[in-house]
């Protein structure tokens, strides 16, 4: 569970506004259900940049056209209630005998089996309380380390601190669920302290650039 008050990291299209939900549309791991909004965090910034704006960008070959930036922004963003989420961090799935290519690290071809998986977890009580999404290891973190046998130490790294990534849904979550840090965050990716970020994050995780 979350409380109220935690700080997590978003990446968006600035389409989008930072504290609300997407419309239940595109073909994402555990989005979108029908009637359902749903929003991605991360409990870093690195998480939630390899989760939106990144996302393309993914070994062996990581590359990424630079003017595809200009529509993301990454905000820093505050839970206005709690949220509980079902746990399918690595601990979890090895306690329930799946691994994490079955449901958490399959690749895009198989985001229609794993819909059907969140489907059928949405609406259900744990506890007594209601879930409000899911909760897990970010896939193109896990990407990034095994692609990086060459450079050990940021491997290890990576391992080491494996990111969260959630998927939270509106309903049951509420459409005001969230509130931006406006002090806070790295604001548009292509310029500024955004784009200084994610040219340094780049530059680590050996993505190639191109100007268009």
């Amino acid at each position: 569970m979350w409380q109220r008050g935690t700080l997590l990291h978003r990446g968006h299209k600035r389409t989008y506004p930072a504290d609300g939900f997407a419309p239940g549309q595109g073909d994402t791991r555990f989005a979108p259900m029908e009637g359902v909004q749903h929003l991605y965090v991360a409990t870093s910034e690195i998480g939630a940049l390899l989760e939106s704006a990144l996302h393309d960008a993914a070994p062996p070959a990581p590359r990424i056209q630079v003017p595809t930036l200009r529509g993301w922004s990454e905000a820093v963003i505050r839970l206005r209630r709690e949220v509980r989420l079902f746990d399918l961090r690595d601990d979890e799935l090895d306690r329930l005998a799946i691994r994490r290519e079955q449901l958490v690290s399959t690749t895009p071809f198989h985001y229609p089996c794993t819909r059907r998986w969140a489907t059928q977890l949405y609406g259900r009580r744990l506890g007594g309380h209601q879930t409000h999404g899911l909760l897990w290891h970010s896939r193109q973190a896990e990407l990034h380390a095994r692609a990086l046998p060459n450079r050990p130490a940021l491997a290890h790294l990576i391992d080491e601190h494996p990111t969260e990534v959630a998927v939270i849904w509106s309903p049951p979550a509420p459409a005001r669920l969230l509130e931006v840090v406006t002090s806070q965050g790295l604001g548009p990716l292509d310029q500024g302290p955004g784009w200084a970020f994610i040219e340094d994050l780049m530059g680590l995780l050996e993505i190639v650039s191109h100007p268009n």
